[in-house]
């Protein structure tokens, strides 16, 4: 199993008021997410959860996560301006198909390709912008989870246009704090790979914190897994930005950490975030989806069909 050590880079004093000057400003201009959540699929079938679905999550993660998932041991060209921020400090996965490095996939579609990660023994949760960009959705994907170049320890799993779901919100041009999607898989691939564990609470200060985010970028040889873990930079209530290395092909990827920075909300290997951006205008940093309760009610939907 590869060995995770922190790294931090571009420290100090610029760097701390960038962040507070970011953070404040991702506070003030986050938009609010709708109260009733609707799903859309790329043959337009729509599904409407309830305000009232998003507020239990919402209100059970005032004071604890909205989920308390455990990670399940088993036996054993992206569209987005994912960047590398300095010196690359990106390490290729020495156990691609250890837990829980093989429940993260290598998303090929027919935009490109992407990163996806297992929440469930058929659910691959990625980026908005992996399943459907500049108008157009997927229509075809393969996910290989653990994949090395030509070596896949758990198979591959197809499919098309169906299974590929988002939001209403990130469809009708909402900001980066709806990219999210997943893809209902075809199979039960889960069950091979095992699962990440996930949290949320609102009240938790993820600044400071270090993360790992990990994924199948396009600048390194075809097909492998690359991980990177460094400190984050600053919050809202829908993005977190960190300083972890990135590339186009990496977004979808889960920013996890070794049980929830919060003691009881998750244990294990667990995912707060999905990586989605680059470094863009002023911010110098990478960004992901928080796994807020509009995001926990999107995936638990989708885990709790059969």
């Amino acid at each position: 199993m590869s060995i995770r050590t922190p790294r931090r880079r571009l420290a100090g004093a610029l760097a701390l008021a960038l962040a507070l000057a970011a953070s404040a400003l991702a506070t003030t201009t986050a938009t609010a997410a709708p109260d009733a959540l609707t799903m859309v699929n790329g043959e337009g079938r729509t599904i409407t959860l309830p305000a009232a679905a998003t507020s239990a999550l919402r209100s059970a993660a005032a004071g604890s996560s909205g989920t308390t998932t455990t990670p399940d041991r088993k036996p054993s060209p992206d569209l987005a301006a994912d960047s590398v921020i300095g010196v690359d400090g990106r390490v290729q996965e020495s156990a691609p198909s250890a837990f829980p490095w093989g429940a993260i996939a290598h998303l090929e579609t027919n935009q490109g390709g992407c990163t996806g990660f297992m929440l469930s023994r058929d659910v691959l949760v990625t980026a908005g912008h992996c399943v459907h960009s500049g108008g157009s959705w997927v229509t075809s994907y393969r996910v290989t989870p653990g994949r090395t170049a030509g070596s896949a320890p758990f198979g591959s799993c197809s499919g098309g246009i169906a299974d590929v779901w988002t939001t209403s919100a990130w469809i009708n041009g909402y900001p980066s704090d709806h990219d999210y999607g997943l893809v209902k898989l075809t199979c039960d691939i889960g069950y091979q790979t095992g699962w990440f564990g996930w949290w949320y609470s609102t009240g938790e200060n993820l600044v400071g914190q270090h993360f790992y985010a990990e994924g199948y970028p396009g600048d390194k040889p075809f097909g492998t897994m690359w991980w990177d873990g460094d400190s984050t930079y600053s919050q809202s209530a829908n993005k977190l930005w960190y300083w972890i290395d990135t590339a186009p092909g990496q977004s979808g990827s889960p920013v996890y950490h070794y049980n929830s920075t919060t003691p009881g909300l998750c244990a294990g290997w667990c995912v707060t975030a999905i990586h989605t951006n680059g470094v863009a205008g002023g911010n110098p940093t990478n960004s992901g989806t928080r796994l807020r309760p509009d995001v926990m009610s999107f995936v638990n939907y989708w885990i709790s069909r059969p």
